[in-house]
């Protein structure tokens, strides 16, 4: 009473320190929200990605087992080598039991004439076919006619032909993990369909 007396209001509890305290946390609940929903898209976009890659890989896969014929062949290695792995320039060889040399069986972007055979004992294409293990360089060429990557088609172990990307697309600077999914397919599906193809023509 006395203090109302003289004018003054009595001392009350003071929660303006209490309230930015709760707006502080809810800040920091609100950061770390939005981070996690950041995590959450960047994730979904990861395996949007991986979903596609796993469609385009059965895509592939599906075309590599109609084959029947070389020229069918050759056409589902440039449709992937173009549409998926992203070249227009190859060439893709066939190498007969105890031939010296690798015959050219299609080509794209690339002069055909030095590649019609390619000694299996000489460069870096014989030594993809001799010892069937892939070569890819570590930079993309720029240089026309300079390989990019080269991939043995095998089949019951033994080579039955090589694939040699070129130059890529200007818009593609690198290969990625997807092409080389496409690599291993190429190199066993395709290395299987051209040694039944062989077997069968006779």
């Amino acid at each position: 009473m006395q203090a109302l007396e003289r004018g003054t209001m009595p001392n009350m509890p003071d929660g303006t320190e209490h309230l930015t305290g709760n707006g502080y946390e809810l800040q920091r609940d609100n950061e770390r929200l939005q981070g996690q929903v950041r995590q959450l898209r960047a994730e979904q976009q990861r395996l949007a990605v991986q979903v596609a890659d796993l469609a385009r890989l059965y895509s592939a896969s599906c075309r590599l087992h109609e084959p029947e014929e070389r020229p069918a062949l050759a056409e589902a290695v440039g449709e992937i080598i173009k549409d998926l792995i992203g070249s227009e320039e190859f060439a893709l060889f066939e190498l007969e039991p105890g031939a010296p040399t690798l015959s050219l069986l299609d080509s794209m972007g690339v002069d055909p004439e030095p590649l019609r055979h390619v000694p299996v004992a000489e460069g870096l294409i014989g030594r993809v076919a001799r010892t069937g293990t892939r070569w890819v360089a570590e930079t993309v060429p720029t240089r026309e006619a300079e390989p990019s990557a080269c991939l043995p088609l095998k089949s019951g172990g033994r080579v039955h032909g090589v694939v040699v990307l070129f130059r890529l697309l200007a818009h593609k600077p690198a290969f990625t993990s997807a092409d080389r999914a496409f690599f291993e397919l190429l190199e066993t599906q395709a290395g299987r369909a051209l040694h039944h193809i062989v077997r069968a023509s006779g």
